[in-house]
């Protein structure tokens, strides 16, 4: 809130702020971007535990719903994630045209 007794901003000031401004907005983008990329690594991940319980499954253990049932939740996971990596992505390299 101006007091009266402010200094007027300079186009300097100004220029400088928008600078920094956009360098931050930068940073965030490929921050957004790294984010991307764990969504990503997890949902492989999530895809190998499937394989592994349907591999347990496959070879007769004696609680084959359970196991199932972990395959189904982990493919969820997974699909989940890369939708998550997707929106972030997206949203990261929108920023980045911005500037």
């Amino acid at each position: 809130m101006a007091t009266g007794d402010d200094e007027p901003v300079t186009d300097k000031e100004v220029e400088r702020a928008e600078r920094r401004a956009a360098e931050a907005r930068e940073r965030a983008a490929h921050a957004g971007l790294s984010a991307a990329r764990s969504f990503e690594e997890s949902a492989l991940q999530h895809e190998r535990v499937a394989r592994i319980q349907d591999r347990t499954v496959e070879q007769g253990v004696s609680d084959v719903g359970a196991h199932h049932a972990s395959a189904i939740h982990h493919r969820e996971f997974a699909a989940e994630d890369r939708k998550l990596a997707e929106l972030k992505r997206k949203e990261s390299e929108a920023d980045l045209a911005i500037d």
